[in-house]
């Protein structure tokens, strides 16, 4: 059993985002089906982009399409929901509560992804966190630094502001995502065997390790070139999926195209069962008991 738990379609009636935005075609549910068949994935799980940093530039599908395509194809796709702490629900005092419960209602196993660019320990995020721990729907986030013009929860080298959130929110599962969150993986190399995706060293790295030992509801989404890259490029990558195998969930972050090059978190992960690298058991942690644990 293969689940991944990230990704993205684009709207089958509005392909002029990703065409005119991002210079290719639509990413529909029915090319990502035929990506899974080609690469033995059972279950894909949809991750709206409906926040404002996002939407009208990758173009991809809200929370309603979202849901609209799992319902389609129930066997192979589910759905998260993307509820934005900016929202007009997160001023009062159980509204973001009741609409995290009509996304439940309707399917949404979790929250995400999670781009919003506050800083990570906003007020606005701490009432989201604390309502998504009593509701049980873990959050997948995409990390960015201070400064940057992109997307996504803000924090400070070693994610300070999310280790705050880790403690103060114990019951919320938070899954890191993207280049921010894995460079911290970093710890073990020098510059010269430093991988030609990351900058240059940065005081800081290697907290994943101290941050996933302390806190069990820290999980990694291993998606997106960011977590392949940071493990294949740290010698001690396979060491680290091993020792925080319940922590660790699959994922693609695809929505480019039917003839996309494999994602290389795929072949690293089955060679690493295959060299023995990786257990058995922690294969199969990761592939799909981790979620159907987070989402169950």
């Amino acid at each position: 059993m293969i689940i991944d738990i990230h990704t993205h379609i684009t709207s089958d009636d509005f392909p002029e985002f990703s065409r005119v935005m991002l210079g290719r075609g639509p990413f529909t549910a029915d090319i990502l089906l035929k990506r899974m068949d080609m690469e033995g994935i059972d279950r894909s799980v949809l991750l709206p982009l409906p926040s404002p940093e996002c939407l009208d530039y990758y173009g991809v599908a809200g929370n309603q399409d979202c849901i609209r395509a799992a319902r389609k194809h129930p066997d192979r796709l589910s759905a998260f929901c993307y509820i934005d702490p900016r929202s007009i629900t997160n001023y009062t005092d159980d509204g973001i509560a009741k609409l995290m419960r009509i996304y439940k209602d309707l399917g949404c196993l979790g929250i995400g992804e999670m781009t919003a660019s506050l800083e990570m320990d906003d007020i606005l995020y701490q009432r989201l966190f604390f309502n998504a721990g009593e509701e049980k729907m873990p959050i997948i986030f995409h990390f960015k630094p201070q400064g940057s013009t992109s997307y996504g929860a803000i924090d400070d080298l070693g994610l300070p502001r999310t280790e705050r959130m880790l403690a103060m929110f114990p019951k919320t599962i938070f899954l890191g995502h993207s280049q921010c969150f894995w460079n911290e993986l970093i710890g073990s190399l020098t510059k010269e065997t430093r991988c030609n995706y990351f900058k240059e060293p940065y005081e800081g790295k290697g907290r994943l390790w101290t941050l996933f030992e302390k806190y069990p509801n820290l999980y990694g989404d291993c998606s997106a070139g960011s977590a392949f890259y940071a493990l294949s490029c740290d010698p001690k990558g396979y060491e680290f999926l091993e020792r925080f195998h319940e922590q660790i969930c699959f994922g693609t972050d695809r929505f480019t195209g039917l003839d996309e090059p494999i994602p290389g978190i795929i072949p690293y992960l089955k060679d690493g069962l295959a060299e023995g690298k990786i257990s058995s058991k922690s294969y199969e942690a990761i592939m799909h008991k981790n979620f159907e644990k987070i989402t169950s």
